[in-house]
């Protein structure tokens, strides 16, 4: 009799006890010197090279479709791709939407001085809210402000749903108020102090507005205290919310929009860049039901701006940029995920962002890997992902904030104070 009960309290104890993931454990062939040079090799010569050789008509735009991300990734360009990327611009109009779309992506991410002319060009013809907002935003730095509102108002006089389309509505706050220039958030404390919803969890990702630099994430706990590791530091992972396409959140592959995400436990990604470290999946308004995003608190069946006002706090509730994420929603962005790194470092050796990389709008942790046994060696996202597993709570929310535009990493230093003042 005293075995079984041992065994049942064994198996108790097993059942109870937190799983922690250690890097030696993850393996990535993809992470490997050969496969890297491989995928590099690959990624040059045929899916940029071998498909801009080919005619470009409507069987090839899925192959240039792939060229261009490959060089927003790889961050690639030669005088082939110049050549062929002024020719797209110039038969920019016999192209499919999403084409339409992935050409002013890359010349946003490869080309930022290149193409005004053409891009220029194209505003007269644009019905597109998206498209015509990126056209906008790439001619920031050749176009004053007010040709910009003008620009925009008559496209709105064109098209008179843009007037209730959130992507129109985002960029004419961003060029009315030029608030990216002058960034005034409310008090942050008012943010770390605020309660959304008991017994959740609220992880907040502090960032500056210039996505350049990493940010901080930290954990506040049902309780209202601040996650703590054994030393008692505050806990805190460094966090990269930059889109390799480095365009605002509330478009597609954007930067991760400023915000309120709703946390929907864990998983792990097939995505080979992405890799095996689990993830934390997110969700904005609008991508699912507000029951779901709200954890099943609410009866509405629709989504709508009071909702998400309800989760601000009273000196945030008229500050517009915070409703970035709820825009970005209602336009339509998705699969936003917190998430590890198995991307070549090199790529951006030279960017202020490195060793982070950067995504397609998602958050990302560094993760170094050997390239000899493409075992992780130093992982982010373990470190976060064993926190929330010892805190055994797979809900809660998640708040992305633009802190200020100081153009260095943020660090624990900077809001160790704020952090210590409210939570008393």
């Amino acid at each position: 009799m005293k075995y079984i009960i041992l065994i049942l309290i064994t198996v108790v104890l097993q059942n109870c006890s937190t799983k922690i993931y250690l890097e030696k454990d993850f393996y990535s062939n993809f992470t490997l010197k050969t496969e890297r040079e491989n995928f590099l090799n690959k990624t040059v010569n045929q899916t940029i090279k071998q498909s801009f050789s080919e005619p470009l008509n409507d069987s090839t735009e899925s192959k240039y479709i792939s060229a261009f991300w490959a060089m927003e990734l790889i961050q690639y360009h030669d005088t082939l791709t110049d050549k062929v990327i002024k020719y797209c611009l110039s038969d920019f109009f016999n192209r499919s939407l999403e084409f339409q779309r992935a050409l002013l992506e890359v010349i946003y991410a490869v080309y930022p001085n290149q193409f005004h002319q053409e891009a220029f060009e194209l505003l007269p013809r644009l019905n597109n809210s998206k498209l015509f907002a990126m056209s906008v935003y790439y001619l920031r730095e050749s176009l004053s402000v007010d040709s910009l509102i003008e620009i925009t108002n008559q496209f709105e006089m064109k098209f008179m749903t843009a007037k209730k389309d959130p992507i129109i509505r985002m960029l004419k706050f961003d060029l009315q108020t030029n608030f990216r220039n002058n960034l005034n958030p409310p008090p942050l404390i008012d943010f770390l102090k605020h309660k959304i919803v008991d017994e959740k969890i609220t992880i907040y990702s502090l960032q500056r507005l210039n996505r350049n630099y990493p940010g901080l994430l930290i954990i506040k706990k049902p309780d209202g205290k601040f996650l703590r590791d054994d030393s008692g530091e505050i806990f805190s992972v460094p966090q990269l919310a930059r889109a390799i396409s480095d365009l605002p959140g509330f478009i597609t592959n954007g930067n991760t929009p400023e915000g309120i995400f709703s946390i929907q436990g864990t998983d792990v990604s097939k995505n080979v860049f992405i890799g095996p470290s689990p993830n934390l999946q997110l969700v904005l308004p609008f991508e699912v039901k507000p029951s779901i995003y709200f954890h099943n608190k609410r009866k509405e069946s629709q989504w709508n701006i009071e909702l998400y006002k309800e989760l601000l706090p009273d000196s945030w509730k008229n500050y517009l940029p915070i409703f970035e994420s709820y825009y970005a929603g209602e336009a339509g962005r998705n699969e936003i995920i917190a998430h590890g790194t198995t991307i070549d470092l090199s790529y951006y050796t030279d960017k202020s962002y490195y060793p982070f990389t950067p995504s397609q709008g998602c958050l990302t942790t560094k993760e170094i890997w050997s390239e000899e046994t493409g075992r992780l060696i130093e992982s982010g996202q373990l470190k976060l992902i064993n926190q929330l597993n010892d805190l055994n709570i797979s809900e809660g929310f998640f708040i992305v904030v633009n802190i200020d535009d100081k153009q260095f990493p943020v660090t624990l230093d900077e809001v160790k104070k704020i952090i210590e003042e409210a939570e008393r």
